[in-house]
């Protein structure tokens, strides 16, 4: 039996919690989601929107009283529509979804994708939700005591993809343009310091010695408030006059594609204000794994979870080892396809999209029903 479900979302700019979004709601199907609230416009609403689904915008802002105003207009709307569940994905989802249903009784199941805010803030919010999933165990380690009671981890999925990495890797080397690269990183994520781009950047001197034709790929959006950043970066990479080595391919559709193209996926990220930056458990891994592109990043977040013994990562800001790490998997052939063959596997066997949406619609059938249980059943 289905649960109506209003998923608010905290976000609508195109990153890994806006493709959750849209692939949980095209796999809970009929009859799951009643609609779903974006706290801010951009992209994800149009998607939806196309899709079919009911799709509200409550524009709010990061300060208390803009949050309390959304929380006001929020519970007026689910008065009208009174789902049994509320998802809230994201932090600010959380806060303005446990506002809204104060004294209502509607349970509010806040899903976990990220670091930001740990400590007092998320204890709070946790404490007024039914449930908390996480999307790997790394971003529930926050909470202790009789808080993880409600605490559940339903890892990310991806449904089932196609790609062809021999197209892929003549569109990424045509945007790259010539000479054409003997070898092709790629760093996939919106420009923002948390990202890790200037971790390669301060290794890319290392790997030209070694490979004068690498080239790298800078795939995604440049965006505000973080343009200084990109502007920033390409003055670096002038100054180390390795410049011509980079290309900012800016946000891309086809990124699966140029991924699987790519020899290897560099995920550096390094931990910026309010926690950000540690990996939840990132759509760019599992799409690199699924496309059998090897994956080197730092050991932190979710990323070790994620990868197990089918990528390599070094201690988190270790420019030496990340440097070696990729000059290895870029000189050994076999190497890289034993984790590519690795990787594959264990997207198939642990990360289906099926295994994302039956955990997650038992989660919202018990907060409909007030039964909650730990993750082995157990009430």
């Amino acid at each position: 039996m289905s649960v109506s479900v209003t998923l608010v979302s905290s976000h609508a700019n195109p990153g890994g919690a806006e493709r959750y979004v849209r692939d949980l709601v095209a796999g809970l199907g009929p009859g799951w989601v009643e609609r779903v609230v974006s706290l801010e416009d951009g992209p994800m609403v149009e998607w939806l929107r196309t899709d079919g689904v009911p799709t509200e915008v409550i524009p709010t802002s990061a300060r208390m009283p803009g949050i309390l105003g959304s929380a006001r207009k929020l519970r007026r709307l689910l008065s009208r529509s009174r789902p049994q569940v509320v998802h809230a994905n994201g932090i600010k989802a959380a806060l303005v979804s446990t506002l809204a249903t104060l004294g209502t009784g509607t349970p509010v199941v806040w899903v976990k994708h990220d670091h930001s805010f740990d400590g007092w803030l998320a204890w709070a919010v946790a404490s007024r939700c039914a449930q908390v999933v996480g999307v790997s165990e790394a971003v529930t380690g926050t909470f202790r005591g009789r808080l993880r009671r409600k605490v559940h981890v339903v890892h990310n999925g991806l449904p089932e993809l196609s790609v062809d990495a021999e197209a892929g890797r003549r569109a990424i080397e045509e945007l790259l343009g010539a000479p054409r690269p003997e070898a092709v990183i790629s760093l996939v994520g919106r420009i923002d310091p948390a990202k890790g781009h200037r971790e390669l950047v301060a290794v890319l001197p290392g790997l030209l010695a070694r490979f004068p034709r690498l080239r790298v790929a800078f795939i995604g959006a440049e965006y505000s408030p973080h343009l200084e950043y990109a502007a920033e970066l390409r003055k670096e990479l002038e100054a180390a006059q390795v410049d011509s080595a980079v290309a900012f391919l800016g946000f891309r559709e086809d990124a699966l594609a140029l991924i699987a193209g790519s020899d290897l996926v560099v995920m550096p990220s390094t931990v910026v204000e309010r926690g950000l930056g540690r990996e939840g458990f990132p759509y760019v891994g599992l799409e690199a794994m699924a496309a059998g592109t090897p994956v080197v990043g730092y050991a932190q977040g979710g990323l070790p979870e994620m990868l197990g013994e089918c990528g390599r990562l070094v201690a988190p800001g270790d420019r030496a080892a990340l440097r070696d790490a990729i000059l290895e998997l870029l000189a050994d052939l076999s190497a890289r396809q034993q984790l590519a063959d690795c990787g594959r596997e264990r997207v198939q066997e642990r990360f289906s999209l099926a295994g994302m949406i039956e955990p997650m619609k038992e989660r919202y059938a018990s907060a409909a029903t007030g039964i909650m249980e730990d993750d082995h059943g157990r009430p």
